[in-house]
């Protein structure tokens, strides 16, 4: 039941893969590390003894170990065997005071919830996009898109959701939309591009946060003779420099305490081996080195993502290499001004890092196929948008203004004449059914003709499919009644 909930734990903590590997070694592997190093300087600490002190022969076994208890609650202090120790003031011993070696495991502990907090942060961020990235890295890494049948199931899933999301984006931004009027910063996860700034985001925490443990490791230390503790360490190694002449984890060291007996005061000063300084020496160098290697990788892999996702020659160069290897055939020189257009107009920022992301976890194979299912699914719709400009009703009629322009003056009377005339001959029991007159004018009276409402049809139907494409919803200025009226007239047709 232990090892289970354990197991559980660490699956929590590996969390998803919506993030790359140098993120990994921050958010998975520095903190297990830190967290396995915690647990084991804690079983010496509390498990066993890690401080044995040499005390006179006059103390009984409790008063060892009362005295071994206060050392090493109260701190100790180091001396080099050559120096004499009578006659030292309390200043002195107080600047020599070694304090560290109690707070080990909690200043580990601490540390790795560090590594581990910009993940939470990311994923915590990244849900409240329109982009599930980590459903979609999910989704993509499933081991059953062995399946060509679950494979391309899940392909389309990925385009449909991939088009809704980017749309939405695209929509807000066309009709200029900001949901927050005054708090401009929360209108970012309604942009295109707040995925990416949000990644980049947590890129520069995982950099900042290891360069501030390298910082926090030599004032824990309190190695003042180093600017950097793990070079300097390197350095008295190679000098053949010991603990004896630097101090740094020194294994002996002595502790000042008092006991009261018979109602006098006598004070006493014994001499400590701190055994938990051999492990603590170790552990230190080994992540001052390990941090180090956290820097040099973090600050390549944040200066990676902001390049590519800043420039947009390695978008256009990413795009090319994915529909060359697709199964449709693909020219980039021939199709430089299209690959522009379905990343400017389609993909923007946030679609091709999601599909960097996801060709990262699932593979370039996996990566290609969505990006080729994008590509003719941004096409299709394009295509049917040129056939629908080609239209003449579209291209020969002359502008379609709704509602009407009202009658001039002279128009109306002349309206209202007509229509008084025919009345009266109606009302003489003329035969008015096939009279040129009521023709004309029911055609004077007809607000939009025929052909003009064929044309109006066109144009809203061309604007959804501008919808589809671009996201951009332009409503015309009629109601609902009227323009499901003007559908069933065409229908008519």
């Amino acid at each position: 039941m232990v090892l289970a909930a354990v197991l559980s734990m660490l699956r929590y903590v590996a969390g998803s893969d919506d993030r790359d590997f140098v993120d990994r070694l921050h958010s998975y592997f520095t903190c297990n590390i830190l967290i396995g190093l915690s647990v084991l300087v804690s079983f010496k600490q509390f498990g066993g003894k890690p401080i044995e002190c040499l005390v006179p022969d006059t103390f009984t076994s409790s008063w060892e170990q009362y005295a071994e208890n206060y050392c090493w609650s109260q701190d100790t202090y180091f001396i080099p065997m050559g120096q004499a120790v009578a006659g030292l003031d309390g200043a002195y011993k107080r600047q020599r005071k070694i304090s560290y070696y109690q707070w080990v495991p909690f200043f580990l502990l601490i540390s790795a919830a560090c590594f581990r907090l910009p993940s939470l942060i990311w994923k915590y961020m990244a849900g409240h996009s329109g982009i599930k990235i980590h459903e979609v890295v999910r989704l993509s890494s499933d081991p059953n898109n062995i399946k060509p049948d679950i494979k391309r199931a899940n392909i389309k899933s990925l385009t449909v959701h991939l088009q809704g999301a980017l749309r939405f984006h695209r929509r807000l931004h066309r009709k200029q939309i900001r949901p927050h009027k005054f708090f401009w910063l929360f209108n970012l996860p309604y942009s295109a591009f707040f995925v990416t700034s949000m990644y980049l985001f947590t890129k520069f925490f995982y950099l900042a946060n290891v360069c501030l443990q390298l910082l926090l490791m030599n004032k824990f230390l309190e190695t003042d003779k180093y600017y950097m503790y793990g070079l300097g360490a390197v350095w008295d190694l190679v000098n053949g420099t010991t603990w004896q002449q630097s101090g740094v984890f020194p294994r002996v060291s002595l502790c000042d305490f008092d006991v009261r007996v018979m109602g006098n005061v006598q004070e006493h000063t014994i001499q400590c081996v701190l055994v938990i300084n051999i492990f603590n020496e170790k552990i230190f160098i080994f992540l001052w080195f390990w941090y180090l290697m956290l820097v040099v990788f973090t600050a390549g892999s944040f200066l990676y993502w902001l390049f590519v996702s800043l420039i947009p020659y390695p978008n256009q160069r990413f795009i090319n290499r994915h529909l060359e290897m697709s199964e449709m055939p693909f020219d980039p020189i021939e199709s430089a001004g299209d690959v522009e257009k379905f990343i400017d107009s389609f993909l923007k920022t946030d679609g091709v890092f999601v599909i960097r992301m996801l060709t990262l976890q699932s593979g370039v194979i996996f990566g290609t196929d969505l990006v080729q299912a994008l590509w003719v699914s941004f096409f299709g719709i394009e295509n049917k948008l040129k056939r629908s400009n080609s239209l003449p009703g579209i291209q020969e009629q002359q502008p379609v203004y709704w509602p009407p322009p009202p009658l001039s003056v002279a128009e109306q009377a002349k309206r209202n004449q007509d229509e008084n005339a025919l009345r009266m001959r109606k009302a003489l029991g003329a035969n008015i059914e096939n009279s040129m007159m009521a023709q004309d004018l029911l055609e004077k009276m007809t607000y939009i003709p025929k052909q003009q409402q064929q044309a109006r049809v066109l144009m809203m139907r061309k604007r959804e499919m501008e919808d589809e494409l671009y996201g951009a919803v332009v409503k015309p200025d009629v109601n609902d009644e009227e323009h499901q009226s003007l559908l069933d007239k065409d229908t008519e047709v």
